[in-house]
C-alpha cells in the first residue's frame, strides 16, 4: 500500500515555497487544520482570489501524477464507494477508509487521504453547502440517483402521517433498493433524534428546539403521562439541552402550551394521546355525553383514564346536585339546565 508520507513529500518537492505553503494550508497537511483563503492570504500577503488561483493551478498540475501514484488508494475508495451505492457522507467515507488501510500509520490521516482524492478528482468530492453535508460520489450517475433519492423521500416526508411514519418506519420501504438508509445523512434537512427515529429537522419530534418541544418529545416517547419534574429529569438524561433544563421552568411551559394536558397534581399528558383539557367535572359531562347515564364505578373508572385522581375526588364531583343527577336506577347523569 502506498506510503502516503514519502508520495506528498515527493510531489512537493517540485513547487514553490508559495504553493506548498497554499497547499499545506488549505488542505490541513502539517497541523489537521485548514486554513482559509483569507488566513492564507493574510500570511503570503496576497489577496483571498490569488491564493484560490495557486491552489487551483497547482492541483492541475499535479492531477494526472496522484492518479498514476496513488491508483491502488483510489481504486480502493472507488470500490467502496460502489458498495455503498455510490455516494458517502464525507466524514464516514474518510473513516472507513481510513479503517480499511489500518496498517498505513500518519499523522493527519483525514487531511491527507482528503488531500489525495481532491487532487487526484476521484472518486468526486462534492463540498459541503447550505442544502448538503459534504460527500463523495462516483460520478454523475450516482450523484443524479442520489438527488432523485432525496427529493423522493423528502415529498414523502412532507406528504405522509408523521405519527406513522415516526412509529412504524415506513420511510424504509422507499429505502430497499439500496444497500442502507445512510443517503438520508447527507441532506441537512433530514435529522435523527437520540432516540434514533428519522424524519424532518424541522419536525419537533426529531430536532426540538424550545424547552416545549423538548418536554413534547419525552412525553411522546414515553406515551403515558409524567410529572413535570420527571419531565424535566428525562430532557437533561437524554441530552436533549445542552443546558440543564430546571423543573419550575419545565412546569412554567408546559402549563402554556395547548399540547399538554394536566391530569393531576403536576402529571402532564398529550392531548394527542386522547387526553381531555378541562376540569374533573367537564370530564364527567364529556363521558356522560359520549356514554349516557353511568354508575359511580364507571364514572370512576372512566375518569381514571384521563385523569390520575384519588377515588373520592371523582365522586365529590359527581355528587355536586348542581351539575348531576342521581336517576332511580343509582346511574347519574347530567343535570339539564
Amino acid at each position: 500500500m502506498l506510503n502516503i508520507d514519502q508520495f506528498i513529500n515527493e510531489l512537493f518537492e517540485g513547487f514553490t515555497p508559495k504553493q506548498r505553503k497554499v497547499l499545506a494550508g488549505r488542505f490541513g497537511l502539517k497541523n489537521g487544520k485548514r486554513a482559509t483563503l483569507q488566513e492564507i492570504g493574510d500570511e503570503l500577503g496576497i489577496t483571498r482570489e490569488r491564493v484560490r488561483q495557486i491552489e487551483e493551478q497547482t492541483i492541475g498540475k499535479i492531477r494526472a501524477g496522484v492518479r498514476e501514484g496513488a491508483k491502488e488508494l483510489i481504486n480502493l475508495s472507488i470500490a467502496h464507494l460502489e458498495s455503498v451505492d455510490g455516494v458517502r457522507r464525507d466524514d464516514e467515507f474518510i473513516k472507513e477508509i481510513k479503517a480499511a488501510i489500518s496498517e498505513i500509520k500518519t499523522k493527519y490521516i483525514d487531511q491527507k487521504l482528503h488531500f489525495i482524492f481532491v487532487t487526484a478528482g476521484s472518486p468526486l468530492f462534492h463540498k459541503e453547502d447550505d442544502s448538503f453535508n459534504a460527500f463523495w460520489y462516483i460520478g454523475d450517475t450516482e450523484k443524479k440517483r442520489f438527488l432523485d433519492f432525496t427529493k423522493q423521500i423528502t415529498q414523502f416526508f412532507k406528504a405522509g402521517d408523521k405519527n406513522q411514519i415516526l412509529r412504524e418506519k415506513t420511510y424504509l420501504a422507499l429505502c430497499k433498493e439500496f444497500s442502507s438508509t445512510h443517503f438520508l445523512s447527507v441532506p441537512k434537512h433530514f435529522g435523527v433524534n437520540v432516540f434514533g427515529d428519522v424524519g424532518l429537522r424541522e419536525w419537533p419530534e426529531i430536532e426540538p428546539k424550545t424547552i416545549r418541544d423538548k418536554a413534547y418529545l419525552v412525553l411522546k416517547k414515553h406515551g403515558q403521562p409524567l410529572h413535570f419534574e420527571s419531565v424535566a429529569k428525562f430532557i437533561n438524561e437524554y441530552g436533549l439541552d445542552k443546558k440543564k433544563a430546571h423543573m419550575q421552568t419545565v412546569h412554567n411551559e408546559l402549563i402554556k402550551d395547548i399540547r399538554f394536558v394536566l391530569v393531576g397534581r403536576g402529571m402532564y399528558g398529550l392531548k394527542e394521546h386522547g387526553f381531555e383539557a378541562g376540569t374533573v367535572r367537564d370530564v364527567i359531562v364529556s363521558l356522560l355525553k359520549k356514554n349516557g347515564p353511568l354508575l359511580s364505578g364507571e364514572v370512576v373508572t372512566m375518569v381514571n383514564k384521563q385523569r390520575f385522581l384519588k377515588e373520592n375526588t371523582i365522586l365529590l364531583s359527581l355528587q355536586n346536585r348542581k351539575h348531576f343527577k342521581r336517576l332511580d336506577d343509582g346511574k347519574y347523569n347530567i343535570k339539564e339546565a
